[in-house]
């Protein structure tokens, strides 16, 4: 997942000082007495460091972005429009976790080549990360539309957008783009994947002839389009949601309204309906709801956006590749922690993750039929 920001060599004589502050025979000498330079950017006990930590992340990631699946899985409660794009975003998380291992198996391997006798698992871990990358920001701009229309529009427009073909239509269009943007090029000769030797990781390939042209590729087609999304439909849903709540504080300045039985004010105002005014509280008490879920998956954007932000930024530092490794922990960091935004702020999900953390699975709401088969079989075993 390192990019390199100047790893361009074209024009460059070989036979110049390879190193500014040494002359040839200087350089020379230092070759023949200690054998080849070492590639790396990195110690060999700061690589060790990282490949722990991606490890530990990697593990983290799948444990929680599988029980985020199962979660769904178990539970009909929590198959809702909204949950479909959530549980695809964890697919694309899972593919982060279990691609990292590859690159720690780098990390750890004291010389600079790829320690295998073939670098095809390099090669697909490396293609993984990037597609996953990709799919999670395609996935994060579907949540955040799908949270704009469901507040902002009415129901019945809600439901006939989202009905299950849509569903399935969206989330394969998401995938094909990012897999097409990541995969195509390399297919067709722009850029590449591999074992990255200066950063002992298994990424796309700077030393590629054509790995600017495959930079360009990812930037355009992987990013501004579902950025745009998310902050357009984000904006929008915190606009709508203040003139709401602006405009409840007005009524009840005006308005006072009780349920508990029929009212009358100075002026001659009287509610004598209670099953209207119960609907109404119900509806009031699921915006609410959907308002929190919405905040909850907003939290997961924002989480994202502070992993990958440090790393961003400096790819267009000059001479800053021996920090991009440490960056990208904190950038791998996002893939593992929105298990742990839903288990612990998610309305819907918080209650199911607890009760498979506690394997409580009889009390899961609304069980469904495949919890069922599996408990029937635990039961008879």
């Amino acid at each position: 997942m390192v990019f390199s920001n100047d790893t361009s060599t074209a024009g460059v004589d070989e036979s110049s000082s390879a190193v500014p502050w040494m002359d040839n025979s200087t350089f020379t000498a230092a070759s023949t007495e200690a054998g080849p330079m070492s590639k790396s950017l990195q110690t060999y006990q700061e690589r060790i460091v990282i490949a722990v930590l991606w490890l530990m992340i990697a593990l983290i990631d799948i444990i929680g972005n599988t029980m985020v699946i199962l979660a769904v899985v178990f539970s009909r409660k929590l198959r809702t429009s909204t949950n479909v794009f959530v549980v695809s975003l964890s697919v694309a998380d899972l593919l982060t976790g279990l691609a990292l291992p590859m690159s720690a198996v780098g990390l750890l391997s004291p010389g600079d080549a790829w320690p295998w006798s073939t670098e095809t698992p390099c090669y697909l871990a490396g293609m993984l990360l990037y597609i996953s990358s990709c799919a999670s920001l395609y996935n994060l701009a579907s949540i955040a539309l799908n949270r704009l229309i469901l507040i902002k529009r009415p129901m019945t427009l809600y439901h006939s957008l989202y009905t299950r073909r849509n569903l399935a239509i969206n989330v394969a269009v998401l995938w094909f783009v990012a897999i097409a943007t990541m995969v195509v090029p390399p297919l067709c000769g722009v850029g590449g994947f591999g074992y990255d030797e200066q950063h002992h990781t298994c990424s796309d390939l700077d030393t590629h002839p054509k790995a600017k042209t495959f930079e360009r590729i990812q930037t355009f087609l992987g990013y501004p389009i579902p950025l745009i999304i998310i902050v357009t439909s984000y904006t929008l849903i915190y606009l709508h949601v203040r003139r709401h709540f602006k405009a409840q504080r007005s009524l009840r300045g005006g308005i006072s309204i009780s349920d508990t039985g029929p009212v009358s004010s100075s002026s001659g105002f009287q509610v004598s309906d209670n099953a209207a005014v119960l609907k109404t509280s119900q509806q009031g008490r699921a915006y609410r709801q959907q308002l929190q879920i919405t905040k909850n998956l907003f939290m997961a954007v924002c989480a994202f956006f502070v992993c990958i932000t440090p790393y961003c930024v400096a790819l267009f530092i000059p001479n800053t590749d021996r920090y991009l490794l440490f960056l990208g922990v904190v950038f791998t960091c996002n893939s593992c922690v929105n298990p742990i935004i839903y288990a612990s702020k998610h309305p819907q999900f918080k209650k199911v993750l607890r009760q498979m953390l506690q394997c409580r699975y009889s009390q899961i709401e609304e069980p469904s039929d495949t919890l069922k088969a599996l408990m029937t079989c635990c039961y008879k075993a």
